[in-house]
């Protein structure tokens, strides 16, 4: 007969907060053993036990191993783990940002860029645009289909968290001067994406300019791109407008199709006084 004071297995698992199942892993791990084994092979802990399963169960929660609990318990300094707790919080506050920016994502309204969405293609219209923070790529010059996709991927992953899928603005900020279509497929340009939370990243950020900026909605084909910058010139020019250098332009919807591109597209100039 076991002690009157010891627990059974369950009854020591339910006051414990934990499962049968638990117990007999750590048992059998040499991480936390019951108190006695009776002749027919049942469990029994007592009371005093709980405190230890306790501080275990909370090391597993921290994020601990097996192999690390054992560790620290055959080493029971504060050192030992400070060792073990110090790699284990950068790891944490890395998923928290990770969280934070999942979250920011989430939280996300579409109704910010209606004014930009909502148009009809090639139709030109002057509006006025907010200042805007966009985190961007370094500058590029005649590449080739292949170099534009592998630099879009490592640009997204250096973001990470599913930036690639929010809603904010994304696109391109091409050095096009005079909106001259028959030089945009040669011209130098970035990668940018629409800032959606404030924590740092290895990733340049550039600002547009609020002010005013003619727009227009195009298709996303050499053709299509060219007929808009057409209108925008046209526009200007019967408008006695003077255009920025730089053709911002802005990605319609989430699914890219080639070159970095959604299938339309908003091209955008600043114009200057």
């Amino acid at each position: 007969m076991p002690d009157e004071k010891l627990l059974s297995i369950s009854e020591f698992a339910r006051l414990a907060g934990t499962t049968r199942r638990t117990l007999i892993f750590y048992d059998q791990k040499d991480v936390f053993k019951p108190k006695k084994i009776a002749e027919n092979g049942y469990r029994y802990y007592d009371y005093e036990q709980l405190y230890q399963i306790g501080f275990i169960l909370g090391l597993r929660d921290l994020g601990l191993s097996v192999e690390e609990i054992k560790d620290y318990l055959s080493d029971d300094s504060s050192d030992a783990l400070d060792k073990k707790l110090v790699p284990l919080k950068h790891k944490i506050e890395l998923r928290i940002q990770n969280l934070k920016q999942i979250l920011t994502i989430l939280e996300e309204k579409e109704a910010s860029n209606t004014h930009l969405t909502n148009r009809d293609f090639y139709v030109v219209k002057k509006c006025y645009l907010p200042e805007r923070s966009f985190w961007c790529s370094d500058f590029k010059v005649d590449c080739s289909e292949q170099e534009i996709a592998s630099a879009y991927s490592r640009f997204y992953q250096s973001l990470g968290a599913g930036v690639m899928a929010n809603k904010m603005l994304s696109g391109f900020l091409t050095d096009l001067p005079k909106a001259q279509g028959n030089k945009y497929a040669d011209s130098g340009f970035r990668i940018i994406k629409e800032k959606s939370y404030n924590q740092k990243v290895n990733v340049p950020v550039i600002t547009q300019n609020d002010g005013d900026y003619v727009i227009v909605k195009v298709q996303n084909t050499g053709e299509g791109i060219e007929k808009g910058l057409s209108k925008i010139r046209e526009y200007a020019s019967q408008n006695g407008l003077q255009l920025g250098d730089d053709l911002w332009q802005y990605n319609l919807g989430l699914n890219i199709e080639k070159l970095g591109l959604t299938k339309d597209s908003i091209l955008a100039y600043e114009i200057k006084n």
